[in-house]
């Protein structure tokens, strides 16, 4: 019997931590940049997008939700069993950022996908990091 493991390369224990961490990092620099170009406007306003986008950092909470999607079909694709979700987390980014849908990219949409892809880091983490070992029998 020879077990026979998987060739690629180790991922750190947490690198899964960067996925929320850059997802939500985008929202606040995205949210702070609306904040500091429109003074007198409230959080409410902020958070229902009604402030006008008038600064490219506006657009750091989409670029950060985004980026983290990609790192996490990158980690996804590195575990030892594949989970299809997370590799698929990238195209459902761009079709939900893309500037010419009919979805709101507001920060309230941010929000949830950084929430959504957050849970999704943690269930690939929690179910498909076991190791395979395959045997001949």
């Amino acid at each position: 019997m020879t077990d026979k493991t998987s060739s690629l390369p180790e991922l750190p224990k947490y690198a899964w931590v960067s996925v929320p961490i850059i997802a939500f990092a985008g929202i606040a620099i995205s949210m702070l940049s609306i904040w500091t170009a429109n003074p007198g406007v409230t959080f409410i306003e902020i958070i229902t997008d009604i402030v006008p986008k008038e600064s490219f950092l506006t657009f750091a909470g989409i670029w950060g939700c985004i980026i983290s999607s990609f790192i996490l079909c990158g980690i996804a694709y590195l575990k030892p069993k594949k989970d299809l979700v997370s590799l698929l987390v990238p195209i459902f980014a761009i079709i939900i950022f893309n500037p010419w849908s009919e979805f709101t990219t507001g920060p309230i949409m941010q929000i949830l996908f950084a929430i959504t892809i957050t849970v999704i880091a943690v269930r690939l983490e929690k179910k498909y990091s076991d190791k395979l070992h395959f045997s001949n029998e």
